[in-house]
C-alpha cells in the first residue's frame, strides 16, 4: 500500500509538472479541443501509463486556464499609449525614487483594465500607501521588454506576477467612497513608517525593513552585489525560510506553554496546540509580508506540512514535499517561472534527501558542513540556469549565517512586537545592532573572496546533465553511482566552440532608444557603444549588454568604442567596464575614433571610415563609421551620422560603403540616411536600434520605405529584439532575431525573408 501511495504521488508530480511546463514553454497555448481528444485518448488507456498521463492533461489544462485568462485580459498593443481613467488600490508598499513612485495598481471590477497594473506616477508630491484607493488617469502600455540572450525577461516577469500592463500617471485623486483595505495594508504602512521613526539614521535600518515588512526598497545594487556573491539574497526576500523559522518556533513555544497545564492538555493535546500556534504565527508574518507570492507559497508548504503533522500518521518527509509541490501547482501554475520556486523545493529536497535515515550517524559537527555542501551541489544547476553564476563562497558564508540568521529574525520580530504594543524601543536597538555586524560580516566576506562568484552560462543539456549528477552524487541509496555523477558535471566544464578564423559574430543588442553592437571574433570582443543609462532608472550596460557578453562567454573586452558621448550611445559604458575588462576604451577625452584606423582580429578585418579630422566634427555628425569585413562580408556601423557625413563619407569612398548589412543611421531618423548613402550601400539589410513605439517615431516610415526602395530588408530591434548574424561562416550572412524564439508571454515576431 505504501509503495502505491508512493507510486501514485509521484506520477502525480511528475506528472502535472511536465503537463505545467509543457505549456508555458510551448511557443504557442495549446487549443482546448486538443486538451479534450487528449483526455478522452487518455480515458480509454487501461495500462500503466494511464494515470501520469491524466495528471499531465490536468496540469496543462489548469495552466492553459490559467495563462489564457490572463493573457485575454493583457493591454493590446493597438491600445498602446491610450489614456484611460482607472479605479483601483494600491497593492503592495510603493517605491519611492528621487523623481517618481512605482507600485502595484490593481483595478477594481468593472472597470476599463482587468487586473494588476505597474504603475509609475512621476513629479508627484503626493504621499502613497499601501491599500488606498485611487482613481487614476493612466497612460497605458502593453506589456512590453527588451529581448536580449542573458537579459533578464521583463515580459516572462510582468507574466508571473499577473501583471496585464503597465502605465504611468497623468492625473489622480483619491476615491470619493471606498471600502476600507484589508487589515494588513494599513498595519504593513503604519508599521514601516514605524521603524523609520524607531531605527531613524540607523544603518540597518533597510534590512530590517526587508526582513520585518517585505520593504526592500532600501536596498540598493551593491548590497544586491554583496548579497549575490556570498550567497545569502536569500535571506532578505521572505520566504519559505523566513515562514518556516517563525512557525517551528512558535510550534514547538506553543507545545511547550501548553504541556505546563494537564487541563489545557486535556482538551487539546499538547503537539496540536503547537500546530495552531504555529499556523497562527506563519499567517500573522505572511500578513507583515502583504501576502506576497513567495509568502503564500510558504503558507501552503506550512499547511500541508501541518495537516500532515495533525494527522497523527507517520509520513514521509517526500509524501509532504510533494504534496506541497501539488499544492503550489494548483494555486498557481504560473510559480514555476520564478527562481524561487525552483530555490525553495530543491533547498528542501536537498535537505530531505542527506538528512534520511541511510544518511544518519554522522556526528553533529560533521552534518552542518556536510549539509552545506549538498546544498552546493544541489542548487548549482538551478543557480546557474536562472542567475549565470554560483557562488562558491556561500557554503561557507550559509553555514555561519543561518544558523545566527534563525535567532536574529525571531529576535527582530520579538523587539518590533514589544515596540509595537508601546514598549521600550531598546531592545529593537540592539537586534539593529546585530543586523549591522551580520551585514558587515557579508560585506567583509564579498570584499575578501569575490573571485568566490563564478560566473557560467551554460547550455541546456549541460544543465540537465548536471542536475542528474547532482542527484546521483547525494541520494544515499546511488552511492555507488557517485562517480558517474561527477562526470555528469563534467560537461559544465566544457569549453564553448569558438569561432573559425576569419569568422565574426555581430549582434545588434535590443536596448531600447540607444544603440550596442557587439563584435566577437576567435579571439577577440570588440564592444560598439554600450546603450542608454538614466540616473536611477534603466542601464543598459549593466542590464543587455554585460548579461549577453557573460552568456557568449567574453570574459574581457579588448575595444570598448564609444562612437559619440551621447546619452543613448554611451550611457551604459561605465557599467560595461564595472561587469568586465576593458582592455582598450575609445571615446570622447581618450583614445578617439578616426580615419584611417584599421586592425585585423582572426582574419577579421576593421575600418574606421569616419570622422576624418575629428576637430572638424560635432555632435552626431562626429559619430564613428565602422566597418567589419569577413570573407568578402561587409558590416556597416554608422553610429548617428547624419546628411552631411554621410555626404562627406560618399566623397571620400564613392565605392567604399557597400555593405550587405547596415546598422542605420540614428536609429532611422529623418535627418539621416539620405537617398544617395542609401543607394551607395547596396544593402541587403537595414537594421534599425531602436525602442519600440518610441516618442521620437524611429525609425522614420520614410526612411523605412526609403532603404526597401533600394531593395533591402528592414528590421528594428524594437520588433525583433536583439539581433545576430555570422559574418563569413556562408555565402550569405543569415540573420536572426531573439523574438523568433516564441513564448507564451512575450510579441512574437517572423523576419522577412532574405534578399535573393
Amino acid at each position: 500500500m505504501e509503495r502505491t501511495s508512493r507510486g501514485g504521488l509521484l506520477s502525480a508530480g511528475l506528472g502535472a509538472s511536465l503537463g505545467v511546463l509543457g505549456v508555458l514553454w510551448s511557443p504557442l497555448l495549446l487549443p482546448w479541443p486538443v486538451l479534450a481528444v487528449g483526455l478522452l485518448i487518455v480515458l480509454a488507456i487501461r495500462s500503466w501509463p494511464r494515470w501520469p498521463l491524466l495528471w499531465c492533461l490536468l496540469g496543462a489544462s489548469w495552466t492553459l486556464w490559467h495563462a489564457s485568462n490572463l493573457l485575454d485580459a493583457r493591454w493590446p498593443a493597438e491600445r498602446h499609449g491610450e489614456d484611460v481613467t482607472v479605479q483601483g488600490r494600491i497593492a503592495e508598499l510603493p517605491l519611492q525614487r528621487a523623481d517618481h513612485w512605482r507600485f502595484r495598481f490593481e483595478a477594481l471590477p468593472g472597470e476599463a483594465v482587468q487586473g494588476a497594473v505597474r504603475t509609475s506616477w512621476y513629479f508627484s508630491d503626493v504621499a502613497l500607501a499601501s491599500g488606498q484607493c485611487w482613481v487614476l488617469q493612466l497612460r497605458m502600455r502593453t506589456p512590453r521588454g527588451a529581448v536580449s540572450p542573458g537579459a533578464f525577461d521583463y515580459e516572462r516577469w510582468l507574466f508571473a506576477e499577473g501583471y496585464v500592463a503597465s502605465a504611468y500617471v497623468r492625473e489622480g485623486r483619491p476615491c470619493a467612497e471606498a471600502a476600507p483595505p484589508p487589515w494588513w495594508h494599513s498595519m504593513r504602512q503604519h508599521l514601516d513608517a514605524a521603524l523609520g521613526r524607531w531605527l531613524e539614521d540607523h544603518p540597518a535600518l533597510d534590512l530590517a525593513r526587508a526582513l520585518t515588512v517585505a520593504n526592500r526598497n532600501g536596498l540598493d545594487e551593491a548590497d544586491w552585489r554583496v548579497l549575490r556573491v556570498t550567497g545569502t539574497s536569500h535571506l532578505v526576500a521572505i520566504s519559505g525560510l523566513h515562514v518556516g523559522l517563525v512557525a517551528g518556533l512558535f510550534l514547538f513555544l506553543g507545545r511547550w506553554l501548553w504541556q505546563r497545564s494537564a487541563w489545557l492538555c486535556r482538551q487539546l493535546p499538547a503537539p496540536r496546540a503547537g500546530l495552531l500556534a504555529g499556523t497562527a504565527a506563519a499567517l500573522a508574518y505572511a500578513a507583515l509580508a502583504g501576502f506576497s507570492v513567495p509568502t503564500q507559497r510558504a503558507l501552503l508548504m506550512w499547511a500541508v506540512v501541518a495537516l500532515a503533522l495533525w494527522s497523527g500518521h507517520r509520513t514521509r518527509a517526500w509524501h509532504v514535499l510533494m504534496l506541497a509541490w501539488l499544492a503550489v501547482l494548483a494555486f498557481d501554475p504560473l510559480a514555476v517561472l520564478g527562481a524561487g520556486t525552483w530555490l525553495s523545493f530543491l533547498a528542501v529536497a536537498t535537505i530531505v534527501l542527506v538528512s534520511s535515515e541511510r544518511a544518519g550517524g554522522a556526528a553533529v559537527w560533521w552534518r552542518i558542513p556536510r549539509l552545506q555542501a549538498a546544498l552546493l551541489v544541489g542548487l548549482t544547476p538551478a543557480t546557474l540556469l536562472f542567475f549565470d553564476g554560483a557562488s562558491l563562497l556561500a557554503p561557507v558564508v550559509n553555514a555561519v549565517v543561518i544558523p545566527a540568521f534563525a535567532v536574529l529574525l525571531p529576535l527582530l520580530l520579538a523587539s518590533v512586537a514589544l515596540a509595537w504594543a508601546g514598549g521600550s524601543t531598546l531592545p529593537l536597538t540592539a537586534a539593529a545592532h546585530l543586523l549591522e555586524w551580520l551585514r558587515k560580516g557579508l560585506i567583509l566576506a564579498a570584499e575578501s573572496a569575490p573571485m568566490l562568484w563564478l560566473e557560467a552560462v551554460p547550455g541546456a543539456l549541460s544543465l540537465l546533465c548536471a542536475a542528474w549528477g547532482a542527484f546521483l552524487l547525494l541520494s544515499p541509496q546511488l552511492q555507488p553511482l557517485r562517480l558517474l555523477g561527477l562526470i555528469c558535471w563534467l560537461p559544465l566544464l566544457w569549453p564553448r566552440p569558438g569561432l573559425a578564423p576569419g569568422v565574426a559574430e555581430v549582434a545588434v543588442l535590443d536596448v531600447g532608444q540607444g544603440l550596442s553592437v557587439v563584435v566577437r571574433t576567435r579571439e577577440h570582443t570588440l564592444v560598439y557603444d554600450a546603450g542608454p543609462a538614466w540616473p536611477g532608472g534603466f542601464d543598459a550596460g549593466e542590464a543587455i549588454v554585460v548579461p549577453y557578453l557573460r552568456q557568449a562567454g567574453v570574459r574581457a573586452v579588448d575595444r570598448l568604442i564609444i562612437s559619440h558621448p551621447h546619452r543613448d550611445h554611451a550611457g551604459g559604458a561605465p557599467a560595461v567596464g564595472q561587469g568586465l575588462p576593458v582592455v582598450e576604451h575609445w571615446e570622447e577625452g581618450g583614445t578617439v575614433c578616426r580615419h584611417p584606423q584599421r586592425w585585423d582580429w582572426n582574419g577579421v578585418a576593421f575600418e574606421v571610415l569616419h570622422p576624418r579630422q575629428p576637430a572638424r566634427w560635432q555632435g552626431n555628425n562626429r559619430s564613428c563609421v565602422l566597418r567589419v569585413s569577413a570573407g568578402g562580408q561587409r558590416l556597416l556601423i554608422t553610429g548617428d551620422i547624419e546628411a552631411t557625413a554621410e555626404h562627406a563619407l560618399r566623397a571620400a569612398a564613392p565605392d567604399g560603403l557597400r555593405s550587405q548589412i547596415v546598422v542605420v543611421p540614428h536609429h532611422g531618423s529623418r535627418t539621416s540616411s539620405t537617398p544617395a548613402f542609401v543607394a551607395a550601400t547596396q544593402a541587403d539589410w537595414a537594421l534599425f536600434s531602436a525602442g519600440w513605439r518610441n516618442r521620437h517615431g524611429h525609425p522614420h516610415p520614410e526612411v523605412q520605405r526609403r532603404w526597401k526602395g533600394t531593395g533591402a530588408q528592414t528590421v528594428s530591434t524594437g520588433d525583433a529584439g536583439s539581433l545576430e548574424v555570422r559574418l563569413g561562416a556562408g555565402s550569405k550572412p543569415a540573420l536572426r532575431a531573439a523574438r523568433e524564439q516564441r513564448r507564451i508571454w512575450r510579441a512574437a515576431f517572423r523576419l522577412p525573408a532574405a534578399v535573393d
